[in-house]
């Protein structure tokens, strides 16, 4: 895979009957972002779309099954300073807690959506979250 054509594929799990929003704390032994909260995800392999990886990630990190159909793209933008191209989709759930299972990380947890900017958040899970919440029509008092 040509560095131009490196793919990162991430997102989030959203309850819009409780307004909120599945997000992953990082453990401080990662190169990027230690210890801050941010999406569920990781780099494409050889081969796979956009949607595959974050399914596959989804798997890898939280032992859930997701089908192609549940996938909705939040966006997707060309990350300067990784030099990869960034693909966030969102998944709607109703799963609990304790119905995963976290496989890397330090911690995960539901978040309020009035409350997720209290969080310490990397800066893309920041801009990602502002769109997101612009196009559910999601007002922070």
């Amino acid at each position: 895979m040509k560095n131009k054509d490196k793919i990162y594929a991430g997102g989030f799990l959203y309850n819009p009957e409780r307004e909120e929003i599945l997000l992953h704390k990082r453990d401080g032994n990662t190169e990027y972002n230690p210890n801050q909260w941010a999406f569920f995800g990781g780099l494409g392999e050889d081969g796979e779309t956009e949607i595959q990886a974050f399914i596959r990630e989804m798997k890898e990190e939280l032992n859930i099954d997701i089908s192609e159909n549940q996938v909705k793209i939040l966006c997707s933008y060309f990350n300067h300073e990784r030099q990869t191209n960034r693909n966030i989709f969102f998944v709607e759930s109703r799963l609990e807690k304790s119905q995963m299972y976290l496989g890397e990380g330090a911690d995960f947890d539901w978040i309020k959506l009035d409350k997720v900017f209290d969080y310490d958040l990397t800066d893309k899970t920041i801009r990602d979250l502002k769109f997101f919440l612009k196009m559910i029509d999601f007002k922070i008092l």
